[in-house]
């Protein structure tokens, strides 16, 4: 295989892995799944929080072994010769498998909270796992603000965040 497209390759690769990561969330931002999704808003108060790690999904961790095991076994077929040549691509394929694994892990993953939230008036309480905002930063108890209960979807945001 000519070398200029394993290294080609290997440049694509590395940015597959490491687009998209970060440990953040800009609480500006919307999913495009959620378009057009309402849900009920509840005056809240925080009484609990946890800090959380919200981990990336099996589907990007596979897809990070996939990509960085093509990598590896392109980048240790350029390295190796002759007979050594598929020796070298195997390990360096082993080798890039786990670090695609660890990246995706250590890039995807995000900084979360578990909140529960106790509704004005009616002393319910609900709880949610959320991603923390740049804007916001971590909720802690006391916070208030509204808590917003749909289908497949819930969230808290204090008091003019937004």
């Amino acid at each position: 295989m000519n070398k200029k497209y394993i290294l080609t390759a290997l440049v694509a690769g590395c940015a597959m892995l490491t687009s998209s990561c970060s440990t953040m969330v800009n609480g500006n931002n919307v999913s495009a799944n959620k378009v057009g999704y309402g849900a009920q808003a509840f005056p809240a108060t925080v009484v609990a929080a946890k800090n959380v790690n919200i981990e990336t999904t099996s589907t990007a961790k596979n897809l990070g072994t996939g990509v960085g095991a093509v990598l590896g076994a392109g980048a240790g077929q350029m390295l190796g010769g002759g007979s050594g040549r598929i020796v070298s691509a195997a390990g360096f394929g082993v080798l890039g498998a786990l670090t695609g694994r660890y990246l995706t892990d250590a890039a995807g993953n995000t900084q979360g909270q578990s909140l529960t939230v106790k509704i004005d008036g009616s002393g319910q309480l609900y709880s949610v796992v959320q991603p923390v905002s740049e804007q916001v930063g971590y909720i802690p108890v006391g916070t208030h603000g509204l808590y917003y209960h749909g289908t497949n979807n819930s969230r808290f945001e204090p008091d003019g965040t937004y």
